[in-house]
């Protein structure tokens, strides 16, 4: 065997041994284990020189998308040649996609590539959570060469602590914390209704205060009412565009104690701010996280001091 055919051999040989440890999340980066001097030489002339083709080692095998949104899948392959690039579905081993051409009767589904590249996009659009699950990219080598990546797909969700049925004392604080979570981006308004009517800060009720905490992925939405009255007894909904609505069932007691009675725990009252921190209709940045305060006329303050001292029982 002359040097030039050894070295193509040598070339091949680290191809399949580069691809079989990368799947297996090998050593430096995901290649192989004892890779010797010649490896090494090969590597430093990436991409490789060979007439077998090979997938580019530094794709990602995991993908995240939102339901609703786009979700891409990319498989890049080198040396082609005159080779197929096909996508299979994993989870009924359905054929979607062979080299640019669509074999599926489900619409959201298609393949994107440009003549010249080395790369074939699986493209789906609304992602739905039934697409979750693994995708395979194959070579129309013999035998077959795969790369597998592993779908994601996250669904908005909303939940509020204490749910379903929360109990608070008469004249107590009504605390009611809602976390909105797998946001592809946070979310313009988070609204509070008290039965089918919208809580309004202008309303003649008084003592409303609510506080947003706005983050990449999770909103948490404070909704505090002081001074609870047995008028304020009922569902209370937290809601926000895209999401389905989620529910808690307030109970004021007038001095009894039921012996289920779950106490508001749903989230520790804030410390006393300082008044001029707290005006109505103000905003301010704690933590990197956007926390939005809107108050009446009464600050928020005066709605959370009274709450605080009757805590430590003074």
């Amino acid at each position: 065997m002359g040097e030039g055919e050894s070295k193509a051999l040598r070339v091949w040989t680290w191809d399949v041994q580069y691809a079989e440890g990368f799947a297996r999340g090998g050593v430096n980066g995901g290649g192989p284990a004892g890779r010797n001097a010649g490896d090494e030489e090969l590597m430093n002339t990436w991409p490789l020189v060979t007439d077998q083709p090979y997938f580019d080692p530094s794709m990602s095998t995991t993908l995240t998308a939102h339901v609703g949104r786009r979700a891409e899948l990319h498989c890049r392959v080198h040396s082609i040649g005159n080779r197929t690039v096909s996508w299979i579905r994993g989870r009924d081993l359905r054929i979607l996609t062979v080299g640019r051409y669509t074999y599926t009767t489900d619409l959201r589904y298609e393949v994107l590539h440009q003549d010249g590249t080395n790369q074939w996009t699986l493209r789906i659009r609304s992602a739905q959570p039934r697409d979750q699950g693994t995708y395979e990219c194959q070579i129309s080598t013999k035998p077959v060469k795969a790369f597998t990546v592993f779908l994601k797909v996250l669904e908005p969700r909303g939940e509020i602590l204490g749910s379903p049925d929360l109990y608070v004392q008469k004249a107590s604080m009504i605390n009611l914390t809602c976390i909105l979570h797998n946001l592809p981006e946070p979310p313009a308004y988070v609204f509070w209704y008290h039965g089918n009517k919208d809580i309004r800060y202008s309303s003649g009720r008084g003592g409303v205060a609510v506080l947003v905490e706005k983050g990449p992925s999770t909103t948490t939405s404070h909704l505090l009412i002081s001074s609870a009255t047995l008028q304020d007894a009922g569902r209370y909904t937290c809601s926000s565009a895209g999401l389905s609505p989620t529910s808690v069932r307030v109970h004021v007691l007038d001095g009894e104690e039921p012996a289920a009675m779950q106490k508001n725990s749903s989230a520790a009252l804030p410390s006393p701010l300082d008044g001029r921190a707290a005006m109505s209709n103000s905003s301010a940045v704690v933590s990197g996280a956007t926390r939005t305060v809107k108050a009446e006329a009464v600050t928020l303050a005066l709605v959370l001091v009274p709450a605080w001292l009757q805590l430590r029982g003074c």
